[in-house]
């Protein structure tokens, strides 16, 4: 499996119209987001401050979107829905997890795509 089996670009692709340069542009920003947005994911989840994590986490669907990981969007999703609701949040941590298991080899394929134009 290639690592660009990790993500899918449709979503980025249909939203730049085509145009290749705008399309790097968006991997370059999203290369510079994600890591910035998974860190305050987790600085918030260890001061367990669920209002700030809420807030990251709400970001990061967006950016999520156009990664088009269904694993990390599922596991952003549910920590979204937790600390927006202040409900369920002992289990924060599990979906803190999953998104840190497919990090690493997301950006090593976004990072694939962005060489590739």
């Amino acid at each position: 499996m290639t690592s660009t089996q990790v993500i899918n670009l449709e979503y980025l692709k249909v939203m730049a119209e085509g145009d290749a340069d705008l399309e790097k542009t968006m991997l370059e920003m999203i290369l510079e987001e994600l890591p910035e947005e998974f860190a305050g994911m987790q600085e918030h989840y260890v001061s367990q401050n669920w209002h700030e994590l809420f807030q990251v986490s709400h970001k990061m669907k967006s950016t999520l979107a156009f990664v088009g990981n269904a694993e990390m969007t599922a596991a952003n999703k549910a920590i979204e829905h937790r600390t927006r609701n202040n409900v369920n949040l002992e289990e924060v941590g599990v979906y803190i997890e999953e998104l840190s298991k497919h990090f690493n080899p997301v950006m090593a394929a976004l990072r694939e795509a962005l060489a590739a134009y």
